[in-house]
């Protein structure tokens, strides 16, 4: 029988790290709208960092029970999981972006985004000026860079916790090394595509992620009594404040480790404190965070298509049209987010469940459904 798992609160950090991004991106695309073109705000940036870091918990998490219960790591089972949870969304939304702008939109650095490594063609000048075909579709797919550092990371994370012997070192060891390495790249003047490349790959923030779920795991307690301590998850919302008022910077180098061990904290007491201070086990949070997944792929052809929309019917007060682009671009992302996750990623899940040892529930209603 396959044990079944649930983590309350992990929908919640799901959403936040998606209207992060989503919020961010409209205001950056206000051009769109014949409104002057916003800045993109950290919230994008460190939305990210907070799903990197929740998926490093989880699929070390996952791989650890695994393990305890098998022995072993099925590794043909876990590529297979990811590709069926990945992949179909992944391509069938560049297939859609594909077919919006034109086949002829595409040039050679599209290769980049359709082998999955995006965050080598954002990383390095001289492919980022050549840019992968017309603007709306370089746009539309910027934001994939992120899912080639996941799918690089789960290419090689799954072997590190099978085969390690001295697992906590390496995971304490590992995010250390990237900010060394940053470091060092930066003190010696290396090419700014390099630097740029380390930036975007976070490799360490998963990797705190992982060390976490490592501390859990294992029942750690000072560690878990550590993150429990009311100031340390105060202080933590806080810094999630700070970042959302666009107010939060230390030094590059280590700004999205600080936000990675933020959401740790945030993790830790949401899925074990039951006293933490903000509960985001609640059936909104729940919902976008099962089509999480969706919001984040989807949002910038919303924005896109929104644009047209907005713009016939000619709003002349700024803040109103921007209170209208926010909200029409919210809902429309999430009406067509539930209806992929229902009527398109909900086909592949199922087949996932065929290559599934430790099942989660996507909701606390279907685990208790489960049970």
């Amino acid at each position: 029988m396959k044990e079944k798992i649930y983590l309350p609160g992990l929908n919640g950090i799901r959403a936040i790290a998606a209207l992060f991004v989503l919020f961010s991106h409209v205001n950056s695309r206000f051009d769109y709208f014949l409104l002057p073109k916003g800045k993109q705000l950290d919230l994008s940036i460190f939305g990210v960092t907070i799903f990197f870091t929740l998926s490093g918990f989880l699929i070390t998490y996952l791989l650890l029970k695994e393990k305890e219960i098998n022995g072993i790591i099925n590794m043909k089972s876990f590529y297979m999981r990811r590709i069926l949870r990945i992949w179909p969304l992944y391509f069938g939304y560049l297939l859609i972006t594909v077919l919006v702008n034109g086949i002829d939109s595409v040039k050679w650095p599209f290769l980049f985004i359709l082998f999955i490594i995006p965050n080598f063609r954002n990383s390095f000048a001289g492919v980022t000026n050549i840019g992968i075909g017309s603007a709306n579709l370089s746009q539309m797919v910027g934001h994939y860079w992120s899912l080639g550092v996941e799918e690089q990371f789960y290419a090689f994370w799954p072997c590190i916790i099978e085969k390690s012997k001295r697992l906590l070192l390496f995971l304490i060891v590992f995010p250390l090394f990237f900010i060394l390495l940053k470091v060092v790249l930066r003190i010696s003047n290396a090419p700014s595509g390099i630097i740029t490349f380390f930036n975007y790959t976070r490799f360490g923030c998963m990797a705190i992620g992982a060390l976490g779920a490592y501390l859990y795991f294992n029942k750690n307690n000072k560690f878990k009594q550590l993150f429990e301590k009311k100031w340390i998850e105060a202080s933590a919302w806080l810094l999630l404040l700070i970042v959302a008022l666009n107010k939060f910077h230390i030094t590059s180098i280590i700004d999205h480790e600080i936000i990675s061990i933020v959401t740790l904290v945030i993790i830790i007491n949401q899925i074990g404190n039951p006293n933490k201070m903000l509960n985001l086990e609640n059936k909104v949070f729940d919902y976008l965070g099962q089509i999480s997944y969706g919001l984040y792929i989807f949002h910038p052809l919303v924005i896109y298509w929104m644009s047209f929309l907005i713009n016939q019917i000619g709003i002349e007060n700024k803040s109103l049209k921007q209170f209208i682009i926010y909200l029409t671009v919210f809902a429309g992302t999430v009406i067509i987010a539930h209806f992929s996750y229902h009527n398109f990623e909900k086909r592949f899940l199922k087949l996932k469940t065929r290559y599934t040892t430790i099942q989660t529930a996507p909701s606390k209603s279907e685990f208790q459904t489960q049970l």
